[in-house]
């Protein structure tokens, strides 16, 4: 376990104050303390309470009230509970003292005052041995008696003290006392009611071990009438637990609770125990029901965490798997309106309930009936829209993380089927999805398609519902709806279930929704692409001199021969025209910008990973450079790079589009494979460039090694123009070396290129239909990424000014960006049951219910596909059924056959062996006598 400890401001002053605190306590100069830290009824505290109570790491370990508690300093222990110090906070140490435990300890009784004063709990126990201040008293007792026999009379008049408190071996401070022989004290203790009939380790009474060390001490106490002064024994939660949930005596249990003081502060003292455990704790870590109502019926808080690993009691419950008492805890928490509080509390571990189930630390027994992680499991699940289902761990784990561990589908399948993200990576990067079959998943995707009002698949009110809800985003936030398919289409062994009928489906409403922004942008891309070709044509068709252009330093063309330079209309027409065009060019130009710059806020990994916003870039970069004062002939090289950009993205963007996208998949396999395969042979390419410059450098095409380079390249393709090289300059070598190049280079590697991309186009026209749902969820990702502004990880980081609030912001675009996200989104305002309905027998009318808005429609081909899905899970049934009926049938008749041998064995007893009244003569004769 570890110790909740508060970390502090970051703040360079904060942390500056600090340090000079521990600085002067560390020298003892409490003067100079003073003075940083003032008398809080004349000066406001320079320090906050997360100052005071910060826990300084090795070798300190500890907060300021721990080292002033060390240090026996009592002025500076009162200032800093007077600032607000934390009396009992913990330290860094194995045995997580608190400032009372290093006081008592060493002895110093003014401290101690001090800290009791300022509500330090006396019997706070220490995570080492399970000690109290009253054991910690008797560790250096006769180093100096005196001493400490103050520090036990300020402890014993304290109005909470326990002096019957037990640590981790039952040992009482009596019984200590006794063994330490300090009759002081065990007298002291005596009179303050302890409890003498207890039976310690050694299974004999304080009285019988009271007796055994100080034979006259009790006599004495009966003869100086001091046995009139000894207290009636207090009930505390120590006592609780030993005669209560230790000993699993409920009766007694609940005797004591009935006979606790109304007052709030004796409940809360008893209700919380063991160095910040509470009843509650132990009862739920137990499997202890009974005795867990009785707690919550009493006024246990059930979420109320402890101070060493901030369990609280459901996460006590669920780590090993009480059901039972899961519900008795929800059920309290949903009274007081705080379950969804209650469930998302998380551990030291960053682990919910959700985590406690699926990891399943303990082995549930045979005859253990009230534990079961899955019914655990279906409890939470009553509650899903409360539970955070996708909550990680410090391990970046999700509940689903686990249970795909564990291997259990059954655990996977209520997860996803309530909406748990199969994407999610932890901090190894591994995601859920990686390790589900796709069998299970599948199944999983099955068990959402259902018949709903009858089973007669000629009925024509036949109706199947499709069900979405392994699609919903947590919290129905404003997420993308297509996040997690975009993991399922990036898996090689799922990505096939893209054409199942859930998801197909569930895409095509999808793209319904979302093709009008495709189509806008389109468009929009369009006018821009065809201004920026008319413009070039215009003003950049022919190569001219700077000086002779009639419109500026920065044309290098003219609109056309008729135009001449002694026409002023002419010319200022070209210019009007000229300027104009830039201006609608230079809109359109920063609409590319603008969608760009916000494509890259939503995700600069995938954005820079694309080579489609490369070009992107390059486009608004090369038409920013084209309409700036530069030579001509950097604007006309500009310009022929500009248009091949744009073109290429053109195509690109329809490719965009599901009914294209396979071709576009094609040009983009064959191109990377290409690519790859001709950078792996490129040096056998520069070896031969190399070869032939050596070889048939008389020729001009081969003067220089970049010529060569070029004009190898170039009979790469098929262009070797043989009658053209000079052969005769090396007649043998320049033949051979001609020779191997046309087996090597133009036979072998092109043929092997070309039969690598018709093995790849193959292959995409064999999965055509997995790479157009493959490439519609690209699209509808990357379109809701731009829309859904509050889902960019970006978007917290920046400035106040450029964001959208629930209040409302100046900010034109975001808002125009909000105000669109959420029209993009089905299954937050459309499928608000996260289904759809379909009629398969209805002929032509209307197969379907969507939504009331009526606009998202089916094609017959998606009925057709659920409707699959139903007739195999029917025929799957009814063979079942038949498996079912024929083993039955054999049961039948085997029951038959064997009430047949039993009647025949009761009819026909077996024959009773013979008695000696026969003999036998000879071989075959028998005599009967």
């Amino acid at each position: 376990g570890g110790v909740k400890v508060s970390l502090g401001s970051s703040d360079e002053c904060n942390n500056s104050l600090r340090q000079a605190l521990l600085s002067t306590l560390q020298v003892g100069d409490v003067a100079r303390f003073k003075t940083l830290l003032p008398d809080t009824l004349r000066h406001p505290s320079p320090a906050s309470k997360s100052d005071l109570d910060h826990v300084f790491p090795s070798p300190v370990q500890g907060t300021l009230l721990h080292v002033a508690a060390k240090k026996n300093l009592p002025d500076v222990a009162k200032r800093l509970i007077e600032h607000g110090a934390d009396p009992n906070i913990r330290d860094l140490s194995g045995m997580k003292y608190t400032p009372l435990h290093y006081a008592v300890e060493d002895g110093n009784h003014e401290v101690i005052k001090i800290l009791l004063d300022g509500g330090a709990n006396p019997n706070a126990r220490e995570s080492g041995f399970g000690r109290t201040s009253l054991h910690l008293l008797l560790k250096k007792w006769k180093s100096n008696e005196d001493n400490f026999k103050s520090c036990l009379d300020i402890l014993l008049d304290h109005n909470k003290i326990n002096v019957d408190s037990q640590d981790d071996n039952r040992a009482t401070p009596l019984d200590l006392s006794c063994k330490k022989e300090c009759e002081y004290m065990a007298r002291k203790l005596i009179l303050k009611g302890a409890d003498l009939q207890y039976i310690g380790r050694n299974n004999v009474t304080e009285a019988e071990m009271v007796k055994t060390t100080f034979p006259d001490l009790l006599e004495a106490i009966v003869k100086s009438n001091d046995l009139t002064a000894v207290k009636k024994p207090r009930l505390f939660g120590d006592e609780l637990l030993d005669k209560g949930l230790k000993n699993h005596d409920f009766r007694r249990f609940k005797e004591i609770l009935n006979d606790l003081d109304n007052s709030e502060e004796d409940k809360s003292s008893i209700l919380e125990e063991d160095y910040g455990k509470t009843l509650l704790h132990y009862a739920c870590n137990n499997g202890l029901t009974d005795f867990v109502q009785e707690l919550i019926n009493h006024g246990a808080d059930p979420m109320k965490a402890d101070k060493t690993n901030l369990n609280c009691p459901i996460l006590y419950a669920t780590r090993k798997g009480y059901f039972k008492i899961i519900e008795i805890l929800t059920t309290a928490m949903e009274s007081e309106d705080k379950i969804e509080d209650g469930l998302k509390q998380v551990d030291q571990r960053g682990e919910t309930v959700l985590h406690k189930v699926a990891k399943r630390e303990y082995r549930i027994k045979e005859d253990e009936d009230d534990r079961d992680y899955k019914k655990c499991l279906e409890v939470l699940m009553n509650y899903k829209e409360d539970i955070n289902m996708d909550a990680t761990d410090e391990f970046g784990n999700t509940a689903l993380h686990y249970a795909v561990l564990w291997d259990d589908q059954s655990f996977v399948r209520h997860l996803l089927l309530n909406g748990a993200h199969w994407g999610i990576k932890n901090e190894s990067g591994i995601m859920p999805i990686t390790n589900i079959k796709a069998t299970v998943l599948e199944e999983i995707l099955d068990e959402c398609i259902k018949l709903n009002n009858t089973t007669d698949l000629e009925f024509r009110e036949f109706e199947i519902v499709l069900n979405y809800c392994m699609l919903v985003p947590a919290f129905n936030a404003l997420k993308p709806e297509t996040e997690r398919l975009k993991y399922l289409s990036g898996s090689d062994k799922h990505k096939h279930l893209l054409c199942h009928p859930i998801i197909n489906t569930f895409l095509h409403l999808k793209w319904q929704r979302i093709k009008p922004y495709y189509y806008i942008n389109m468009i929009a891309y369009t006018f821009y692409l065809f201004l920026l070709t008319t413009y070039i044509l215009i003003f950049h068709r022919i190569i001219e001199d700077s000086s002779s252009s009639p419109i500026g330093n920065n044309s290098t063309s003219n609109i056309d021969g008729n135009i001449t330079a002694s026409s002023d209309d002419s010319i200022i027409m070209s210019f009007s025209m000229k300027i104009s065009l830039q201006i609608l060019i230079s809109i359109f130009t920063l609409y590319i910008a603008l969608r760009e710059i916000v494509q890259f806020i939503v995700s600069w990994r995938l954005y820079i990973a694309r080579i489609e916003n490369w070009i992107e870039c390059s486009i608004v970069i090369l038409t920013v450079f084209l309409f700036l004062p530069l030579d001509n002939l950097i604007h006309q090289s500009l310009a022929a790079w500009l248009i091949l950009f744009a073109w290429t993205e053109f195509v690109l963007l329809l490719g965009c589009h599901p009914k294209l996208a396979v071709y576009i998949a094609m040009f983009k396999k064959v191109s990377f494979n290409f690519l790859k395969f001709i950078l792996m042979f490129s040096f056998m390419l520069l070896a031969f460039s190399l070869s032939f410059y050596l070889v048939y450098q008389v020729n001009e095409q081969f003067t220089t090694y970049h010529q060569s380079l070029l004009r190898t390249l170039a009979m790469t393709t098929g262009e070797l123009e043989y009658t053209d090289l000079p052969l005769s300059a090396f007649p043998v070598s320049s033949h051979l070396l001609f020779i191997v190049f046309v087996f090597l280079i133009v036979l072998v590697l092109m043929n092997l290129l070309n039969g690598l991309a018709v093995s790849d186009i193959a292959v995409i026209q064999k999965e055509a239909e997995i790479v157009s749902y493959k490439s519609r969820v690209e699209l509808i990702t990357y379109l809701e990424s731009v829309f859904l502004v509050g889902a960019c990880p970006l978007f917290d980081l920046m400035p106040a000014s450029l964001r959208c609030c629930s209040t409302g912001d100046d900010n034109i675009l975001i808002r125009l960006l909000n105000w669109l996200g959420p029209k993009t989104l089905m299954l937050r305002d459309c499928l608000k049951n996260q289904s759809i309905k379909m009629f398969p027998n209805r002929g032509k009318g209307r197969c379907w219910e969507i939504c009331d808005c009526h606009s998202s429609s089916l094609e017959r081909s998606h009925i057709d596909s659920a409707m699959s899905v139903v007739i195999t899970e029917e025929h799957r049934v009814a063979d079942s059924l038949t498996e079912l009926k024929d083993h039955m049938a054999n049961m039948d008749k085997a029951i038959e056959r064997l009430t047949e041998m039993v009647q025949n064995h009761v009819l026909c007893p077996s024959p009773v062996p013979k008695t000696n009244s026969s003999r036998s003569i000879g071989n075959n004769i028998t005599v009967v006598e």
